[in-house]
């Protein structure tokens, strides 16, 4: 899950273009923020590259990533296991990388409310994280090193 968290924060920071944010994502990302304000129990942490708000969201963990220099909100991190991640999703995933396994996703939305889905895949020794589009196209987001 690190490995694909570093790979979002990655993608963020380096983004130029922006996908249209649907209302749903717009209700999401409002809830995230609000929950985030009135939680008592948020853990903090820092890296050189972010500082990080832990907090629980309907019974989920969700990461709220700030910008280390100004402390902008980069964007929220929830952790899809199961079930959680949409067939569709799965369907695009298994069409294109046929015989490589789902072991990892999130669904991160970003500063502009625009929610897209990771998912970190395995074959073999080999592993990638993928970036599905709002299209339904699935594209290698990066090469990550063999485990």
């Amino acid at each position: 899950m690190k490995k694909i968290i570093s790979a979002t924060l990655l993608l963020v920071a380096l983004s130029t273009a922006s996908f249209a944010g649907g209302k749903d994502d717009q209700k999401l990302f409002n809830d995230l923020q609000a929950a985030l304000k009135n939680s008592t129990a948020v853990q903090w942490s820092s890296t050189s590259n972010y500082n990080k708000a832990m907090y629980s969201f309907n019974g989920k963990t969700i990461s709220a990533f700030y910008d280390v220099d100004d402390n902008s909100l980069m964007g929220f991190s929830i952790h899809v296991v199961g079930n959680d991640l949409p067939q569709d999703i799965v369907n695009a995933i298994q069409k294109k990388y046929k015989g490589w396994r789902i072991v990892d996703a999130i669904y991160f939305i970003d500063e502009h409310a625009n929610g897209n889905y990771f998912a970190q895949v395995q074959k073999g020794k080999n592993n990638l994280a993928l970036k599905v589009y709002a299209n339904g196209s699935v594209g290698i987001f990066e090469r990550m090193p063999s485990e």
